[in-house]
């Protein structure tokens, strides 16, 4: 009904006065808003020529760069995913051919996928972000110091000593009073 209305008495009006008359403006978007807020202002007077320039600090807001921030993890997360595999038939085998290889190889296997364990949590949950620049570096050389004891300590029971399986099965094997 209105379209009818409207070609009815387009021949009274003149459209491309009207189309003249109405002035077409883009819709101002905030950034076009600020900006022109901006050229409003007015710039402050200088009365004093010499003043020192303030001083600044330039603060970083990136993430402070881990140590292990640069090259690929790929490697070491294929290798974490071998030795874990490797434990499902390193530790039977170790108990059924008990020798000072398969110790050896059950004491290494053991201790790596540990290491990796805990090293995944002091890294989650010891952030430089969080708890300083220092406790980090020093539950990963505590970390560190503990693998290397621990590895030592099974050498030890393995060369001088009856082996890992071994003192397993004598544990094991203790009966109850």
């Amino acid at each position: 009904m209105a379209l009818q209305l409207v070609l009815r008495n387009a021949t009274k009006f003149n459209g491309a006065a009207l189309v003249k008359s109405v002035r077409m403006t883009p819709l101002k978007t905030y950034a076009t808003v600020v900006a022109a807020q901006r050229s409003a202002l007015v710039k402050p007077l200088n009365l004093v020529k010499n003043v020192a320039a303030p001083v600044t600090r330039n603060v970083a807001v990136s993430a402070p760069r881990m140590a292990a921030a640069g090259g690929s993890h790929t490697a070491l997360w294929t290798i974490e995913r071998v030795v874990s595999l490797a434990l499902l038939g390193v530790v039977p085998l170790a108990f059924v051919v008990p020798s000072q290889t398969m110790d050896a190889l059950l004491a290494v296997s053991l201790v790596l996928h540990s290491h990796w364990g805990i090293e995944a949590l002091v890294t989650d949950y010891m952030r430089p972000s969080v708890v300083g620049n220092v406790l980090p570096k020093v539950a990963h050389g505590s970390l560190l110091l503990l693998s290397m004891a621990t590895l030592g300590g099974l050498f030890y029971l393995i060369y001088n000593d009856i082996g890992i399986a071994k003192s397993v099965k004598k544990l094991w094997a203790v009966k109850g009073v």
